[in-house]
């Protein structure tokens, strides 16, 4: 704590002393290793990130070990010392106190604007191509510290030396936690080398041991040459960047970056045969489901059965336009199905040259009930990346999910180093502020905009223009906070590793979140979108077109959660134009109102210069928000879940089948309306059976394609499974289900989310 050291060496100290001391372990018949807590079956827990986080953990009796009392008396010195010191203590005082406040509420969005901690993109050209290891990163750092010291003892030394010193620190700091990743790997060599050598008796074992010793050996200090050091390499790199912050999401593209060495191993040296090569495909899976690390409880309820949005990329196009999939492509949809891990799960890169046999290996995912992989518009996206960003095409055909949907490149000034998580809206909370003047009761605050007295309304315009001025001073005081936070990321909340792992860090000497380095790719998550279309939709129609109710009598049900106004409200659910019947009267509002977002986007800059479009999603923040969102004019009450997200139409509400949720989506332009765009679909096990149901399906999705939709996901389950799921969890562990963004096992999610997904319309296509 005394050491004169600069903030980003002290941090990247402490992570080489984490990394050193870190008890390493090799499960049986384990061949890659590494994992974010010390012991199997644990959780890693950073105490630099939050104060807040820290007083969960002492106060979480699920998660401290025994021996109990010695746990907590560690756990509290530990929290005890880094109390005012955390991340969240050093930037809280820079941002705006109101924002911050209506922020941390829990009404509006949720999240810190924090580095370390939200969903950070990774450098893949720079780091994933085969090209260098660690050790060929440090002599560029080597080279660099020599020729700015050099510099900087010139006679004619000027202002930028400044700067210089400035950099040095930063190439300082990334070389010690390079150092320090490659120690760590060397610990498991050796590890692995005394229990082969010393008690291991099988003998296939013992092999096994001493190849994962030499891989260990090899990686992360030098470039994989093989398909098990192509993936132990790619799970250090994760593994490490979890040791220097909270990661809420996992952006990869396996197929495509270990798919040159499954065929060098497979094909061509023929050094593993297909099962072995599977197997460890399998584990690399098996491995990436065992991240985990403990996050407060209002993300564990944003996020309900997994431990972040591990989205992983598959298919595609190459930089050069042409079909990347190869058969690393098939061996993971294949070994997703044989494991049944919820997390990580796929999204694939759909693309008019797909080839017949992976979109096949697609469909059997699905038609087995996996939920993934979601699917994605290739095209659309491509075009989307450089329409919001200006990402070059070469650059956007590399794109990966930062998350759970948004696109981002992986390339040296595309990638996005950190996306905070509090540029997520509680959208719904729009049309609420609507009537009650930005007041929130919730939390009795003033959260949003002072826009006039709904009862004085006398047009729907005016509705309109009220929803309008919430839906922008909900969306700023998102933005003007992680704006703040990426401003002064790189002095007060560094990243050393994700620095040393980027190309254009270690180039220029910068912390990775520098705004001035990268061409940005922010976006806003939109949860609870839906809500509001099918809400102005219900104004319009009851209120000032037929007159059967006024401003008044609808104020006066919802401040009653409708309770006396059960009639009323049947016929604002059941009467009023719903989202996804192929009905222009309500698709006419939802275009509207995109546009009006996108319109806005193009005002509220990022600090990199760029665009902030809206993305409509949700993962499970239906339910989080269900008792802090007050009662709706679509005929939602206080408490009731609210809808599935993105794009999806309210649960049972799409009434016309699956080609008129299509037709609806499909007046939405996928590219300049906003960033992406989630769809909820709900299929038939019975109708996707057998041939016919992959030309059914096969079909489906050419329609889906055609209308320009950039995303499709699908749940292929009975209701009669589902409800025997919840009498008898125990028998129906491996039942797998997509919540929004994201797949879980069924049993792992809460009752209402449960009931929320079996409400969803089961749609027959065909």
């Amino acid at each position: 704590e005394a050491s004169p050291d600069p903030y980003v060496v002290k941090y990247a100290r402490i992570l080489a002393d984490y990394l050193d001391k870190k008890t390493v372990f090799i499960t049986d018949n384990a061949q890659l290793v590494g994992y974010v807590g010390s012991l199997p079956n644990t959780v890693g827990w950073n105490p630099t990130i939050a104060t807040m986080l820290n007083a969960e953990v002492l106060n979480d009796p699920t998660v401290i070990p025994e021996p109990l009392d010695e746990s907590l008396k560690v756990i509290n010195d530990v929290t005890a010392y880094w109390s005012g010191k955390g991340d969240a203590d050093r930037v809280m005082p820079i941002v705006d106190m109101a924002d911050i406040m209506k922020i941390i509420s829990g009404t509006i969005g949720w999240g810190t604007p924090m580095a370390r901690g939200g969903y950070s993109g990774k450098d893949y050209e720079y780091i994933m191509t085969g090209k260098r290891g660690f050790e060929d990163v440090i002599a560029e750092i080597d080279k660099n510290l020599d020729e700015a010291d050099a510099k900087a003892h010139e006679p004619d030394a000027n202002e930028e030396i400044v700067a210089s010193y400035e950099k040095m620190v930063n190439w300082e700091a990334m070389k010690i936690v390079l150092e320090a990743c490659i120690r760590h790997g060397q610990r498991f060599a050796r590890l692995a080398r005394i229990i082969a050598e010393n008690f291991e008796t099988d003998n296939k074992r013992k092999e096994e041991l001493l190849q994962l010793a030499n891989c260990c050996e090899r990686v992360p200090a030098k470039p994989p040459t093989t398909l098990q050091e192509s993936l132990q390499y790619d799970l250090f790199i994760q593994l490490f960047s979890r040791s220097e912050a909270i990661e809420g999401a996992w952006p990869a593209r396996p197929d495509y970056y270990h798919g040159p060495y499954y065929d060098k191993d497979v094909n061509v040296l023929k050094r593993l045969n297909r099962e072995q090569a599977m197997d460890l495909v399998g584990e690399f899976l098996i491995r990436a489901a065992e991240v985990s690390q403990y996050k407060v409880k209002w993300v564990r309820e944003g996020l309900q059965g997994i431990e972040g949005t591990w989205v992983w990329t598959l298919g595609g196009v190459n930089q050069h336009g042409d079909d990347a999939c190869n058969e690393m492509t098939i061996a993971l949809l294949q070994a997703a199905r044989l494991v049944r891990v919820a997390n990580p799960t796929f999204s694939f890169r759909w693309h008019p040259r797909v080839k017949e046999e992976v979109l096949r290996e697609c469909f059997e995912c699905i038609r087995q009930g996996l939920g993934y992989p979601s699917m994605r518009n290739d095209p659309i996206l491509i075009a989307n990346s450089m329409h919001w960003h200006g990402h070059p095409i070469e650059e956007a055909r590399t794109w990966v999910h930062q998350a759970c949907m948004s696109p981002c490149p992986t390339t040296k000034r595309g990638f996005q180093p950190m996306r905070m998580a509090n540029a997520t809206a509680n959208c719904a909370k729009i049309i609420e502020y609507v009537f009650t003047s930005g007041f929130d009761p919730i939390v009795n605050m003033q959260i949003g905009a002072e826009t006039p007295d709904a009862a004085t309304f006398t047009d729907f315009e005016q509705v309109y223009d009220a929803w309008v001025t919430q839906m922008k001073t909900i969306f700023s005081t998102l933005v003007r906070a992680v704006n703040a936070g990426r401003t002064y990321a790189p002095h007060y909340t560094p990243r050393p590793f994700l620095s040393a792992v980027s190309e254009r860090s270690v180039e220029s000497g910068l912390d990775v979140n520098t705004p001035s380095l990268s061409r940005g790719n922010s976006w806003i998550t939109a949860f609870t979108w839906v809500e509001n279309i099918d809400s102005l939709a219900a104004v319009k129609k009851l209120v000032f077109d037929d007159k059967k109710y006024t401003m008044d009598q609808l104020i006066t049900a919802l401040e009653a959660n409708w309770n006396g106004f059960e009639e009323m409200r049947l016929d604002f659910v059941k009467n009023a134009p719903k989202w996804g019947n192929d009905d222009d009267y309500v698709d006419d509002i939802m275009v509207k109102c995109l546009r009006e977002a996108a319109a806005f986007s193009k005002v509220i800059k990022d600090p990199s210069g760029n665009n902030w479009p809206i993305l409509p999603e949700n993962v499970s923040g239906n339910i989080h928000y269900a008792n802090i969102v007050r009662a709706l004019p679509n005929g939602r009450r206080l408490g009731d879940a609210l809808y599935d997200g993105g794009i999806s139409p309210g649960p049972g509400l799409d009434k016309k089948g699956p080609t008129a949720v299509l037709k609806s989506c499909g007046k939405i332009n996928h590219i300049t309306d906003g960033r992406a765009f989630l769809l909820n679909q709900r299929l038939s096990p019975t109708q996707l059976s057998g041939e016919k149901g992959y030309q059914l399906w096969r079909s489906y999705m050419h329609t889906w394609a055609d209308l320009g939709l950039d995303h499709i996901q699908f749940n292929v389950i009975d209701d009669t499974t589902l409800r025997s799921a919840q009498r008898e969890p125990e028998k129906y562990q491996e039942v797998i289900v997509r919540v929004a963004g994201y797949s879980a096992h069924f049993v792992d999610i809460s009752r209402k989310t449960q009931d929320n997904i079996i409400q969803r319309t089961v749609q027959g296509i065909g």
